[in-house]
């Protein structure tokens, strides 16, 4: 009997080994330190791209010859293009590991809450890539009225996206607030 009761428990032993080492909640959140690490990055790039489209809106708003609306173009195109081009890798690759993340085998409500935050952040880099599209409308622009009628419509769209990005983390934040014991918090 007692080396019945000897081998249950070390069968028992096994199976709890076998069940830990099937998860895979580690290699998912090194994967998620690693999107935050990106995301810091992104967030310092809105904030540089923030003052840079400042300085773009203000010098858009003083140009009073072809010379000034070239030069004013020329900025964008040298200034902001690499900045959003540099958010949009950085919430791209983001996105990727939060969706690398989700693959793995973990609780279903982390799952979840990856996956939501995988999407956000490729819809923030859609979002980046739409801001592109601000000072490339000026510099296909002819005048400041052709300007301001083209690009409200490429900023609703970047809004949009931004709207959507910001929909899919309040998504991931309530199903981290209802699922405090599974998925850590930031």
């Amino acid at each position: 009997m007692k080396n019945l009761t000897a081998v249950l428990a070390v069968l028992m032993m096994i199976f709890a080994g076998l069940a830990c080492s099937t998860d895979e909640t580690d290699k998912a959140n090194v994967l998620v330190d690693d999107a935050n690490k990106l995301i810091a990055e992104a967030n310092k790039n809105v904030q540089d791209a923030e003052t840079k489209g400042n300085e773009f809106d203000k010098k858009v708003g003083e140009i009073e010859s072809n010379d000034d609306h070239k030069k004013v173009a020329e900025f964008g195109e040298k200034e902001l293009i690499p900045l959003y081009d540099t958010m949009k890798n950085n919430f791209q690759k983001a996105g990727d590991k939060f969706e690398e993340a989700s693959k793995l085998k973990v609780n279903d409500k982390y799952k979840e809450y990856l996956s939501a935050k995988a999407v956000e952040f490729k819809k923030r880099a859609e979002y980046a890539e739409q801001l592109k599209t601000i000072p490339k409308t000026l510099s296909g622009s002819k005048n400041e009225k052709e300007y301001q009628e083209k690009v409200a419509k490429e900023v609703e769209k970047a809004k949009k996206l931004l709207d959507e990005s910001k929909e899919l983390a309040a998504k991931a934040d309530k199903i981290q607030k209802d699922n405090p014991n599974i998925i850590k918090q930031n």
